[in-house]
C-alpha cells in the first residue's frame, strides 16, 4: 500500500463529508424533501476501485448496459443489490464488482466506506466502498450488464475544473444538474455525487504524492 493511499485510508476512519459534500454535485430537484433513509428502502453497494498505472492513481467506473431499467446506459460504480447470502454491504460490493467486471474480490484490499446515500428512482440506499488492487485488474466485463469500462485519472476529481450544469435528458425526462465532464464522459447523479465526497476525502489528505 502507498503512502497515499495510507493516507486516504486514515481519512476514511474519520468522520465523514457526508451529505454537505454529496449534495454539491446533486441534481436541482434531488434534495427536495429529501429523506436519507426511507422505510421500506432496498439496499445495495458499490465500489469505488482504485489502483495505480504508470504511477497514476485511477478509477474504475462502468458505463451500464441499454436494458432499459431505470440506470440504463448511465455511468456508475460496480455494485448492485443486496443478495441474502452477502456477510454484508462489502460483499455486496466486491460479488457485483467480480460478476459485472471480473475482478476478484480476493484481490481487492478494502480501505474503507463512504456515506450511504438513497437513490429515490430506485428506492435504493447505496453504500459505497472504497477498494484498492496492487496490480492492474484484468477486467473482464460482463456484456450483459456492461457496455464499456471507463478508467479516470482521479485528479481530474480534484479540482472544479471538469465540472458543468446544465439540462441531462434521461428516458424523455429533462434534468437540470452539475456533472462532472471528462472529455466525452458525463458523471451526473448519485455516482457523481459519492464522486464529490470522495473528492473531498482525497482533498482532506495531507501527502499528494504518489509513491
Amino acid at each position: 500500500m502507498t503512502d497515499f493511499i495510507k493516507s486516504i485510508k486514515n481519512e476514511l476512519q474519520k468522520p465523514l463529508p457526508g451529505l454537505i459534500h454529496q449534495a454539491k454535485m446533486a441534481p436541482k430537484v434531488r434534495l427536495n424533501n429529501y429523506d436519507p433513509n426511507p422505510p421500506g428502502a432496498r439496499k445495495g453497494g458499490v465500489l469505488l476501485l482504485l489502483y495505480y498505472e504508470n504511477k497514476e492513481l485511477l478509477i474504475t467506473f462502468i458505463k451500464r448496459a441499454e436494458d432499459g431499467g431505470v440506470h440504463s446506459g448511465q455511468i456508475s460504480f460496480p455494485g448492485g443489490k443486496h443478495e441474502s447470502g452477502d456477510k454484508n454491504l462489502i460483499q455486496t460490493a466486491k460479488r457485483e464488482t467480480f460478476e459485472e467486471i471480473g475482478v476478484d474480490g480476493s484481490q481487492i484490499e478494502i480501505i474503507g466506506n463512504l456515506s450511504s446515500l438513497y437513490i429515490p428512482v430506485s428506492n435504493y440506499i447505496v453504500h459505497p466502498t472504497v477498494g484498492f488492487t496492487k496490480s492492474i485488474p484484468n477486467f473482464t466485463p460482463n456484456k450483459a450488464e456492461v457496455s464499456k469500462m471507463i478508467v479516470i485519472p482521479l485528479e481530474h476529481f480534484l479540482t472544479e475544473d471538469y465540472i458543468n450544469s446544465g439540462v441531462i435528458e434521461v428516458r424523455s425526462q429533462k434534468i437540470n444538474t452539475p456533472y462532472y465532464k471528462i472529455n466525452d464522459i458525463k458523471i451526473w447523479g448519485a455516482t457523481a455525487m459519492i464522486m464529490s465526497e470522495f473528492s473531498e476525502i482525497i482533498n482532506r489528505s495531507k501527502n499528494l504524492a504518489v509513491s
